[in-house]
């Protein structure tokens, strides 16, 4: 729940750093998840024609490793007093629109013997173009993406045996193609992957490091509320380790809103 007035908006929904226009036609929820940023927390936001600034709830994902270089189980910190920064400007027409988006935040960790931060930030270049009655969506993103990228698929940070927070980096995007078969029938076709880069100590383990989809459906709206849905999913992912695996799903959907 979220609350707009004039300029500002205060309370829980999707992250400024999202650009949720940019999201395609799936029967999965999300959809693109590989590629996408997917946060929706509490925040104030200050909105003017294309800018937007906000300051949101922090939270810092860590994957400790021993000295054998083997990851342990993950760690949600809450520490730490900054709020999430994040700053975020769209430019609109009838061609579609194109995103850009900024997000700084401080990793901390505090333990009686650890007291740990770190500074971070990422970009996100996003946008959709209208051809005719078809579109393509697509992101690109680069930094610290963590919590904000493939729900949390990688951690924010590492810490190290010796207490050390580092921060983890990587680059994810997706790209979709919607085409309208006639005015009721549809077909997107989506391709999302990201992939992020670990400490050397960490090239053993079994920390997870890549992944990359694509998608296809098709869906039909017999009425002006109501799509009916058919997906075909292809996923890939890779460990540190090599260790990978995939998967094959397909899946149906029926949405009627209102």
């Amino acid at each position: 729940a979220y609350v707009q007035w004039r300029h500002w908006l205060i309370g829980q929904t999707w992250s400024n750093f999202m650009d949720v226009a940019t999201l395609p036609e799936a029967a999965d929820f999300i959809g693109t998840t590989d590629g996408t940023t997917f946060v929706r927390q509490p925040q104030v936001r200050w909105t003017s024609g294309g800018l937007s600034l906000s300051a949101g709830n922090r939270e810092t994902s860590i994957l400790p490793y021993n000295t054998a270089g083997v990851a342990g189980g993950r760690i949600n910190s809450d520490d730490g007093w900054m709020p999430d920064l994040t700053a975020r400007y769209a430019w609109k027409g009838d061609w579609g629109h194109v995103a850009v988006a900024g997000l700084l935040r401080e990793l901390v960790y505090e333990t009686p013997t650890i007291d740990e931060s770190k500074f971070v930030a990422s970009l996100s270049v996003s946008g959709k173009f209208m051809i005719g009655k078809d579109d393509i969506r697509w992101m690109a993103l680069y930094g610290n993406l963590g919590r904000y990228v493939g729900l949390n698929f990688a951690t924010d940070a590492v810490l190290d045996p010796n207490g050390k927070l580092d921060g983890l980096d990587g680059y994810a995007g997706f790209i979709a193609y919607r085409h309208m078969w006639t005015d009721k029938l549809r077909s997107t076709f989506t391709y999302a992957l990201e992939e992020y880069d670990y400490d050397s100590d960490l090239s053993n383990s079994t920390a997870l490091k890549s992944s990359d989809s694509w998608t296809v459906n098709l869906f039909y709206s017999p009425l002006p509320k109501l799509d009916i849905g058919a997906e075909i999913r292809s996923a890939n992912t890779e460990r540190e380790d090599g260790a990978d695996g995939d998967l094959r799903r397909l899946q149906f959907t029926t949405k009627y809103s209102f």
